[in-house]
């Protein structure tokens, strides 16, 4: 019941407000939420970054677990 209540609302005039660093991890495929989702955050957020998994869907992060160590890694500056 929480998703129906919040999924119409639009929070684009929100994203500004963000101020930490941001990444966003998506599937290319991602039909629950498509990449076009992921682009609109991306321009919205000062400091963002989007990584694209090639052939992954709405759980790219476990599509890809190996991808994602590593750009967590990166991410957070751990050797």
């Amino acid at each position: 019941q929480s998703m129906v209540k919040v999924l119409p609302c639009d929070y684009t005039d929100k994203l500004s407000l963000i101020k930490n660093p941001t990444l966003l991890i998506w599937g290319e495929n991602d039909y629950d939420t498509p990449i076009m989702c992921a682009k609109v955050l991306e321009r919205g957020i000062s400091d963002c970054g989007l990584v694209t998994v090639k052939g992954a869907g709405h759980f790219a992060f476990a599509q890809a677990p190996s991808l994602t160590n590593n750009v967590l890694k990166s991410f957070f500056n751990i050797n």
